[in-house]
């Protein structure tokens, strides 16, 4: 039995208590629905369906050449196996169950909640029997709760991905020079990851990360040489084992008798640097995402800074931008999400980055804390100055 997976069936019991919900029902085949390998790591062929009560107990149906696996996991109360009519075995489950509610992978506002498909939603409402058909509710509440909050074995997870990528970046730091283009240093990122058997925590494959000298932006980077006198922001994802990093690095390419960076540079350096400090120290459980974006935003504007435009920071843990709690303003594109509750066991980037468009020096440093009962702690080694290259 995998002691990640056994921590998350766990939590899910909680919080059906927490929410009222008797009972969760997960419906995957081919690996549809991502809540499969989160809270089984198991690989679903056939129509698979796991099901956990608030009581603790749970149960797999499965096809007959499939249920061997969840056998094996050890994970089920009870495997049942079907031939050829899921739906028979299925409904008589439910049926001896007799839940007041099933909640189901259902949500319009949150896409990591919304992993049942059309398709299965009317299947399940096809074939089970019309009273539990009316039973159906989301199972967003849950689900949030489930991806936000991590547990001490994704926790050790996410750490050793933090620890590679800042490993990687020193590895890179050593190497840089003037003359090198964004591909260049891109390249070198994908060799330190090959080595070390890691892929990009974005795409799960050995893909460049964005390496930006100028144009600072989502993209991939291009043919764009580094001069002297050239600041270069790295944004860097590592996956390991199923769980993500995501840091952030700014450099400067000392000018010949330069010994350090210019001096609206390092001004700019310091107060991103202030604001993240600023949110880590002042983070707490209970605390509503916006209100630590407030935070890190009006530092900047009080420093005489352009306003951050993203926010301030995300979740990471199975993705890089892991849903949930945002540290972000109350804008109609982010919805709900700065509304949400922070809570204990949260992993959080903070990056309250200056973005000139002009080619003027930008800043991004990109930290991960985690949330505790007392404030935030850091999970990545912090960027405390600029990166000279010589």
């Amino acid at each position: 039995m995998s002691k990640l997976h056994e921590e998350k069936i766990k939590q899910a019991i909680t919080y059906l208590n927490e929410y009222d919900l008797d009972s969760w029902l997960i419906f995957s085949s081919e690996g549809s629905d991502a809540a499969v390998n989160l809270m089984t790591g198991l690989k679903t062929v056939g129509n698979t369906f796991f099901v956990i009560t608030r009581e603790g107990k749970k149960y797999a149906v499965a096809s007959i050449i499939d249920a061997q696996e969840s056998e094996n996991s050890g994970l089920f109360d009870e495997v049942l196996k079907y031939s050829n009519n899921a739906d028979e075995v299925l409904n008589a489950l439910m049926m001896r169950l007799n839940p007041r509610h099933i909640a189901l992978n259902y949500s319009q506002s949150d896409h990591l909640c919304d992993g049942l498909t059309r398709g299965k939603y009317l299947w399940l409402s096809e074939k089970l029997d019309e009273s539990l058909v009316s039973r159906f509710v989301s199972s967003e509440k849950v689900m949030k709760k489930i991806r936000s909050i991590k547990t001490e074995s994704e926790l050790e997870k996410i750490k050793k991905a933090i620890d590679i990528t800042t490993d990687i970046y020193e590895s890179i730091f050593n190497c840089l020079k003037a003359g090198m283009t964004e591909i260049q240093v891109a390249e070198m990122f994908v060799a330190e990851m090959k080595s070390r058997g890691v892929t990009n925590g974005i795409t799960n494959k050995l893909t460049y990360p964005m390496i930006l000298k100028e144009k600072i932006a989502h993209r991939e980077p291009s043919d764009a040489v580094i001069q002297k006198g050239d600041f270069l922001i790295m944004d860097f994802s590592v996956n390991y084992e199923g769980y993500v990093s995501d840091i952030a690095r700014t450099a400067y390419f000392l000018k010949e008798n330069e010994t350090e960076a210019p001096e609206s540079m390092r001004k700019r350096f310091d107060a991103v640097y202030d604001a993240i400090t600023l949110v880590k120290e002042s983070i707490r459980p209970g605390m509503q995402g916006y209100q630590l974006d407030d935070l890190a935003r009006r530092h900047l504007l009080d420093n005489g800074m352009p306003e951050i435009s993203h926010a301030t920071g995300h979740q990471i843990g199975r993705l890089v931008h892991d849903g949930g709690a945002l540290l972000g303003p109350r804008w109609p594109r982010y919805g709900s999400a700065p509304h949400e509750t922070i809570e204990e066991n949260m992993v959080f980037t903070i990056e309250p980055t200056i973005l000139y468009s002009n080619g003027d020096y930008s800043i991004l440093t990109e930290e991960n804390i985690v949330v505790k009962e007392k404030g935030g702690e850091f999970l990545s080694k912090r960027q405390e100055k600029i990166v000279l290259i010589k």
